[in-house]
């Protein structure tokens, strides 16, 4: 968690949402971004995934494929 948080203040992103949760191997971690392409980045550097565009968003900001939300399983 300590290393996610410094990751998204070193890369000067804010989140609309952060969420944690225990499952059966470990805890997921939710997070909506502003845009797609934080998203992306935050989900390759943490092997999370990041969700389908959402229609919610313009499409500058999306890179096909990503959404601003993702989950990372750890």
């Amino acid at each position: 968690m300590a290393a996610m948080r410094m990751w998204l203040d070193e890369h000067r992103i804010d989140v609309s949402t952060f969420a944690c949760r225990h499952n059966g191997d470990g805890m997921i971690v939710h997070i909506e971004f502003r845009l797609a392409r934080q998203a992306a980045a935050f989900a390759e550097r943490f092997g999370g995934r990041a969700s389908p565009p959402s229609v919610a968003y313009a499409e500058e900001d999306l890179v096909p494929g990503f959404s601003p939300a993702g989950e990372v399983v750890g």
